[in-house]
């Protein structure tokens, strides 16, 4: 098949289902995520891998109708051998394209090392890094990843064993304020990605750590998921249905919790007695996780959340829970006072 240079310069020359999948894009930022990104910049965080490389050429494709800047961003970890060659294709496909390359190497092992965090963590940690510097120095309204449905589908199950609760169960967000990060692919399942690029004569590099089962995502992607598929062939439509609800009982629950007062002072931030009686216990639990999450790192855990609103509903005065990140709430004055240790 040809590849993407002539005829395939314009959406409108693209065979039909392939560029049905840009516009599909396209509707879902505006409708589901709520983003009208005509005319503005973007920084595509490209791997080489499908995913990227459709998002990459769909956005390339719809570049002229939105009016669109793109640039591309990759980081090589240096945790593989093929990853000069990814990069080099990655710089090939950009010069064809016309659209400016991005990238550095960075030794991921070594910075998990010296930080004593896992190696999953530290490619993370290191790839928002750089994706921001990139926006910054670029001036782009936002950084597009290439996740998908089955990355979020593998997010579900991922949260599910660490016991999160309703709305996140439903998995990662398609857009991310504070990191003005965006998902346009996150309701297209692998499939439809391989089948764009089979149409339009693209291959791409497949990550061999994909395949190791050292890592829980891997497990889940390999052996988990197919089960679950095998059960039910529409699972893959019921995570991108659960994500919708989750989006409007998210919007819902924010809408309520932002109307709740929290009174600030120098030892922390108080919800006064008369505030709590007000609240049913499902947004108390919602403004409580809240709270803490402004307070700093360190994750809320559902018992102490449990036990932090029946010691509430007791009154016992002076009672105080320890949380993650050197966090506490104390119960004081039929209110409870959330606050930080310094030293964390």
């Amino acid at each position: 098949m040809p590849k993407c240079t002539p005829p395939y310069i314009r959406l409108q020359d693209l065979p039909s289902g392939a560029a049905r999948f840009c516009l599909s894009l396209e509707r879902f930022c505006r409708t589901d995520l709520s983003v009208d990104f005509t005319g503005q910049s973007l920084v595509v965080a490209y791997s080489g891998g499908a995913d990227s490389k459709a998002l990459l050429l769909a956005l390339h494709f719809l570049a002229p109708r939105l009016n669109l800047t793109l640039h591309v961003a990759t980081l090589d970890h240096a945790l593989r051998l093929e990853s000069i060659t990814e990069v080099k294709d990655a710089a090939i496909l950009c010069s064809r394209l016309g659209i400016r390359f991005h990238t550095v190497r960075m030794d991921a092992a070594a910075y998990a090392r010296d930080n004593n965090i896992g190696l999953e963590e530290a490619g993370r940690l290191l790839r928002l890094d750089f994706l921001k510097t990139v926006r910054v120095d670029t001036n782009s309204a936002w950084v597009v990843t290439g996740h998908q449905l089955n990355d979020l589908a593998e997010d579900c199950l991922m949260r599910m064993l660490r016991g999160a609760g309703w709305p996140a169960l439903a998995g990662m967000a398609g857009r991310v304020e504070e990191t003005r990060i965006l998902r346009p692919l996150l309701l297209t399942s692998r499939k439809d990605i391989e089948a764009f690029l089979d149409q339009i004569g693209e291959n791409w590099h497949e990550d061999a750590t994909n395949k190791d089962d050292a890592y829980l995502r891997n497990r889940i992607r390999r052996h988990l998921l197919p089960l679950l598929r095998k059960e039910n062939p529409e699972f893959l439509s019921a995570v991108a249905d659960r994500w919708r609800m989750a989006r409007l009982d998210a919007a819902f629950f924010m809408e309520m919790q932002n109307r709740v007062p929290v009174e600030t002072s120098e030892n922390g931030l108080y919800l006064a007695r008369e505030t709590l009686e007000s609240l049913p216990a499902a947004l108390r639990s919602r403004k409580y996780l809240e709270i803490l999450a402004a307070l700093g790192r360190g994750q809320a855990r559902a018992d102490l959340l449990r036990s932090l609103d029946a010691a509430w509903i007791r009154n016992e005065g002076g009672r105080e829970i320890m949380f993650p990140g050197g966090k506490r709430a104390r119960i004081r004055n039929g209110g409870i006072l959330f606050s930080r240790n310094d030293t964390y």
